[in-house]
């Protein structure tokens, strides 16, 4: 059937575990290199070490997804 509009959200689940691979993203908007609208952030996303650090990450992240 599809979705009821083109646009969408994904909401990503959150992990217990930190990752030992880092996904890739600009160092300027936050955003992966190669899939626009993809914000790979805190420590599923390899960004972050801890609870502390990876609220700060998705701080940032959220500030850039508003921008």
């Amino acid at each position: 059937m599809g979705y009821r509009t083109n646009e969408a959200v994904l909401v990503a689940v959150e992990s217990r575990t930190s990752s030992p691979v880092r996904i890739p993203r600009d160092p300027q908007t936050l955003q992966h290199p190669q899939v626009r609208g993809l914000f790979p952030c805190a420590e599923g996303a390899g960004y972050a070490g801890g609870i502390v650090s990876a609220a700060m990450d998705g701080l940032r992240v959220a500030g850039a997804c508003v921008a």
